[in-house]
């Protein structure tokens, strides 16, 4: 039995579909489908949907009235928010938590927030884009080059790491004489896994030990434009990231580290995810190996994957940064950010301010 349909097309036209071509009546040419009599291929039907689409918004129709005509089927809606932890998060409640904080810290306070998935666009985010201090949040970018530089030879010194450690080289020129000895006893002859570990503060070490680790890796990655070089050829994504110093070097002279709240998030996106431009499997897993644990931190279940940043020089800089796996959940990864001029108070009304943000962020997600 052939089954026919009437379908008003733009300016009123009345056409009437015989379902076992797939061709409207009284209209010329081929068939839009070669499917056998009395039945219509999907794909026939899917191309006279757009097609009747483009024709209902012409003549000023919602275009979904009118495919459920033709195929007899009504389409999903395709506005509101998608699902899942994106349209869980409450923005404008995260909104009020950041002016809130930035206004208890006065005038001269800014703030970036970057959260989200492994993949997609962000669930929140505020100033994401705008070049911040990292502090000692950007030795994760420093991580994954370092290690992948030397892939296959993890365990065994990289060449150059003396002359990185002597008291000529710039890297050691924020220490004293004892620091710079204290810091060869630590780092001499270590290999590159120790060598990341240490800089992540993965491995317990003095602040001079912690930072001059970190200092050695950017050495050994060509300085600091070779390792800027380097973190930006990884990943379209790492673009935003600036290396001008050694750490501890001061701030005001070849100017600071910096990235975006969001280059900072794709690099800890991408070892959330366990994907990694350019990365063998065993490499990948030394490089998330060497970021430190903390489970339940900041009083939210869950395992923790950190690193944080903290400068007391101007401006005033913190950061939380990682990602969390929650029990049966997937891993969220956070960037919080806050600056202060330094002449605004203590720098304790920051390091207590980012850890009450960087909370608020993640129950956001929760």
């Amino acid at each position: 039995m052939r089954t026919r349909r009437r379908v008003v097309l733009a300016g009123g036209v009345v056409r009437t579909l015989r379902a076992d071509s797939g061709r409207p009546l009284g209209l010329g040419g081929p068939a839009v489908s070669s499917a056998p009599a009395g039945k219509v291929s999907p794909g026939a039907w899917a191309r006279l949907a757009v097609l009747l689409t483009v024709l209902a918004a012409c003549a000023g129709g919602d275009g979904r009235s009118v495919l459920s005509l033709a195929t007899g089927r009504t389409p999903k809606p395709t506005q509101g928010p998608p699902p899942g932890p994106a349209a869980a998060v409450d923005r404008a409640a995260l909104d009020a938590a950041v002016r809130e904080t930035l206004k208890g810290l006065g005038p001269g306070a800014k703030a970036a927030v970057w959260l989200g998935g492994t993949a997609g666009e962000p669930w929140y985010a505020w100033q994401a884009d705008e070049p911040r201090p990292t502090a000692s949040a950007i030795k994760t970018a420093y991580l994954v080059e370092l290690l992948d530089r030397h892939a296959g030879s993890l365990g065994r010194s990289p060449m150059g790491l003396d002359a990185a450690l002597a008291d000529d080289h710039p890297a050691m020129a924020p220490y004293t004489a004892a620091q710079r000895d204290e810091i060869r006893k630590a780092l001499g002859g270590a290999s590159a896994r120790k060598l990341g570990r240490v800089m992540m503060g993965t491995d317990p070490a003095p602040n001079s030990v912690y930072n001059a680790a970190a200092s050695a890796v950017t050495a050994l990655l060509g300085g600091p434009e070779g390792l800027t070089r380097a973190v930006r050829r990884r990943d379209p994504d790492f673009a935003a990231f600036a290396v001008r110093r050694y750490m501890l070097a001061p701030r005001d002279v070849t100017g600071d580290n910096e990235a975006t709240a969001e280059a900072l998030a794709a690099v800890l996106r991408r070892l959330a995810s366990g994907e990694l431009a350019g990365v063998d499997a065993p490499t990948l897993a030394a490089i998330r190996d060497s970021v430190l644990i903390r489970d339940d931190y900041l009083g939210l279940t869950g395992r923790h994957r950190v690193k944080t940043g903290a400068l007391d020089s101007d401006p005033v800089t913190r950061v939380e940064s990682g990602w969390c796996e929650a029990p049966g959940g997937r891993p969220v990864v956070y960037v919080v950010t806050l600056t202060r001029p330094a002449a605004a108070g203590p720098a304790e009304d920051v390091a207590g301010a980012i850890k009450r943000l960087a909370r608020r962020v993640l129950e956001a997600a929760r």
